[in-house]
C-alpha cells in the first residue's frame, strides 16, 4: 500500500484545529436489536456483560464510558494481562466476573502452522486475569494458524450467564457450564472452499445462529487443501449427483440446550459476509445477510437478503434482491428503515421493508479528504476529490459500522477512515497513521508511520514462531478480514492487525483531524498481531492479541 496518490483537488489548506473543538453531538440511533441482557445502568455508564462477538445489542455498539488512552508497551492503564499458550483471534466475551476466549492448541514446530485443527476454550477471572479452567474442542478440517482471514478460533464464545458455547471453525461447537463441565459437543467436517472469519454466531433467546453447509456429508468432500500447505487444483464443485444448493452455506438455527439444528434459511449466505441481526419496522427479529464476492462462491445469484427470526417464521425469506457483481465483504448493518452495504465502488442504501435499492452512490468521487502531508507534518484539507479507496470495493473487509446517519468504514487501498451520510450522501475521509510504533518510556515519543507500516513487522507466538499472516507486510487496511470497529458511547475504537488502535470521537460535525483523539497500542510495534475487536464491560476494555489477553481501564 503506497502513501501517495493522484488526488484531483479544488481547494487545499492546512489543518488548523488545535486544540480539538467539541462539536454538536450527532444523535445515536435507537438500538435496532432489543438488548438480549439487562444493562446495569440506565445512563449507560457501565454494562455488565458482552456476551457475544457483537455485544449485548448485536451491533458492536453500547452506551458507556470507556478508557480512551492506554499503552500495553508501557503498561499504561492496563489492569491485567494474561499470557496465552498459542495464537487466537476471537473477540473476548465477558459475563460479570468471567471472561471467555479461544486459542489454538500450541504448535510444536513452525511447519505445524499450516495444519492446525484443535482449539482451547478458556475461562478467566475478569478482575485478575487468572485462568480458572480450560477445555479442548477437536477439529477435522485443518487450517493455517493465525491466517489473515481465519483460523479455528475465529468466532467469539457466546454465554448466557449459565453456560458458554465455544466454536471451532475446523468443525465443532460445544456447550459448557460455568465450571467447565461439558453439556454437549457437536462435531462435523465443514466445507472448506474459502478462508473466512466473517459470519460471527449470534444468540437469540435459546437459538444460536451459525453459518454452515447444509449437506454435511457432501460438504465434507469439498476441501481447499489436500494436505497442509498443498492446495487442491481447479474449481471446487459440488460432488456429482448432489443438489448444488445442498452444499451452499446457510444461516442455521441451533438449539443452545442440545446442539440440534432447528431450522435454516433458504436464500443462502456467502462466508465473505457478516450477517447482522436487528428489528424490522414491525418490531420483529430479522437478520440481514448476503451472497457474492471473490473466488467463485457457490451461493448464487449475488445479492442481499433479509430473513425472519420471528417465532414461527424462523428462516423465512422476507425479501431477496439480486445485485450482479455484488461483493458483500462487509458487515450487513441495517435499521428499521434501511439496509446498508457497498456495491463495487458505490455505497448502497436499500429499503429495509422491500429490498428496493434507494441509492447507489460512488464513494471514490466528490469527497472531502484530510490527507497528511509528511513534509509539513500536518493534515491538509482537500475538497471535491477523487479518492482511490479501492479497486473491487472501497472498504477493508468487515471494518464498517453505522452510527446515526453515518456509515463509517476503513478504506481498502489507503489508510483512510471514511464515512458516508446515509441520508444526504456526503462523503468524508480522514487519513490515519498506518501504524503506531510506541515508545517504551513516553507517549510523546511514540512514532506514527504514515502511508505505509513498519517493513520489519515480525509478530511471533508464545513459542517464538513467526506466525500471523497480513501482520508482516500489511497494516490492517485492505485485503484482510479485519476486526469490526466497536462503539462505546461517543467513541469508536478501530483496531488494526498490528495492534494499533485508533480512537475516534463520533460527535464531530465534520470528519477532520480533531476526530482522532488517541492512537494506542496493544503491544510493541512490529511484534504485535490481532484480528479481534475491542470489547467492553464494567467500564473496562478487553483485547486479544496473538500472545495475551489484556484488560484496559
Amino acid at each position: 500500500m503506497g502513501a501517495k496518490s493522484s488526488l484531483a483537488q479544488d481547494t487545499s489548506r492546512p489543518h488548523r484545529f488545535h486544540p480539538m473543538k467539541r462539536c454538536r453531538p450527532l444523535p445515536f440511533p435507537a438500538v435496532t436489536a432489543l438488548c438480549l441482557f439487562s444493562i446495569s445502568s440506565a445512563t449507560g455508564e457501565s454494562i455488565e456483560h458482552w456476551h457475544q462477538a457483537a455485544g449485548p445489542n448485536g451491533n458492536w455498539q453500547v452506551e458507556g464510558t470507556a478508557p480512551t488512552e492506554w499503552s500495553a508497551t508501557r503498561g499504561e492503564n492496563i489492569r491485567w494481562r494474561t499470557p496465552l499458550p498459542e495464537a487466537g483471534m476471537s473477540n473476548v466475551t465477558i459475563w460479570g466476573d468471567r471472561v471467555f476466549v479461544t486459542t489454538h492448541v500450541p504448535i510444536a514446530t513452525l511447519k505445524d502452522k499450516e495444519g492446525v485443527t484443535d482449539i482451547i476454550g478458556f475461562c478467566l477471572d475478569a478482575d485478575t486475569g487468572d485462568i480458572l479452567w480450560q477445555v479442548e474442542l477437536p477439529g477435522t478440517s485443518f487450517i493455517s494458524l493465525a491466517g489473515g482471514f481465519t483460523d479455528g478460533t475465529v468466532f467469539a464464545p457466546i454465554t448466557d450467564g449459565e453456560h458458554v458455547w465455544f466454536f471451532n471453525r475446523c468443525g465443532s461447537m460445544g456447550c459448557y457450564d460455568f465450571d467447565g463441565k461439558r453439556v454437549w459437543l457437536r462435531e462435523w467436517t465443514p466445507r472448506f472452499k474459502h478462508n473466512n472469519r466473517q459470519a460471527e454466531p449470534f444468540l437469540i433467546d435459546d437459538t444460536i445462529l451459525y453459518v454452515e453447509v447444509a449437506n454435511k456429508e457432501a460438504g465434507a468432500t469439498m476441501q481447499k487443501w489436500l494436505a497442509p500447505g498443498v492446495k487442491a487444483k481447479g474449481r471446487i464443485e459440488a460432488p456429482a449427483g448432489t443438489d448444488p444448493k445442498g452444499v451452499w452455506t446457510y444461516i442455521h438455527g441451533i438449539d443452545k440446550r442440545t446442539g440440534k439444528v432447528l431450522w435454516r434459511e433458504n436464500a443462502g449466505t456467502v462466508i465473505h459476509n457478516t450477517p447482522v441481526i436487528g428489528r424490522t419496522s414491525g418490531g420483529h427479529w430479522a437478520i440481514a445477510h448476503a451472497r457474492g464476492g471473490p473466488h467463485q462462491p457457490l451461493e448464487t445469484p449475488a445479492g442481499q437478503s433479509l430473513t425472519s427470526l420471528a417465532p414461527g417464521r424462523e428462516g423465512t425469506t422476507l425479501w431477496s434482491r439480486e445485485l450482479p457483481g455484488f461483493d458483500p465483504s462487509f458487515s450487513s448493518h441495517w435499521n428499521e428503515k434501511y439496509v446498508f452495504g457497498f456495491h463495487r465502488m458505490n455505497h448502497l442504501v436499500m429499503d429495509a421493508t422491500t429490498g428496493k435499492v434507494l441509492r447507489e452512490q460512488p464513494v471514490d468521487q466528490g469527497a472531502k479528504l484530510w490527507a497528511f502531508d509528511p513534509e509539513a507534518q500536518d493534515w491538509v484539507e482537500k475538497t471535491d476529490v477523487a479518492v482511490p479507496a479501492g479497486k473491487r470495493h472501497p472498504n477493508t473487509n468487515q471494518a464498517n459500522l453505522v452510527i446515526g446517519d453515518w456509515h463509517w468504514f476503513l478504506a481498502h487501498d489507503f489508510p483512510y477512515l471514511g464515512r458516508v451520510n446515509v441520508e444526504t450522501g456526503v462523503i468524508e475521509y480522514l487519513e490515519l497513521p498506518a501504524q503506531l510504533m510506541p515508545d517504551r518510556t513516553s507517549r510523546e515519543n511514540d512514532l506514527r508511520l504514515w502511508g505505509e507500516g513498519n517493513p520489519t513487522n515480525r509478530p511471533r507466538n508464545a513459542a517464538g514462531f513467526a506466525v500471523g499472516d497480513k501482520g508482516v507486510s500489511g497494516t490492517g487496511f485492505g485485503h484482510i478480514s479485519a476486526a469490526s470497529p466497536t462503539r462505546v458511547g461517543p467513541h469508536l475504537f478501530l483496531p488494526l492487525v498490528t495492534g494499533t488502535v485508533h480512537v475516534i470521537d463520533t460527535r464531530i460535525d465534520r470528519l477532520n483531524p480533531d476526530a482522532l483523539i488517541a492512537t494506542n497500542d496493544l503491544g510493541p510495534g512490529g511484534e504485535t498481531w490481532t484480528l479481534a475487536s475491542v470489547t467492553f464491560s464494567g467500564g473496562r476494555l478487553y483485547a486479544h492479541t496473538m500472545t495475551e489477553i489484556l484488560c484496559i481501564e
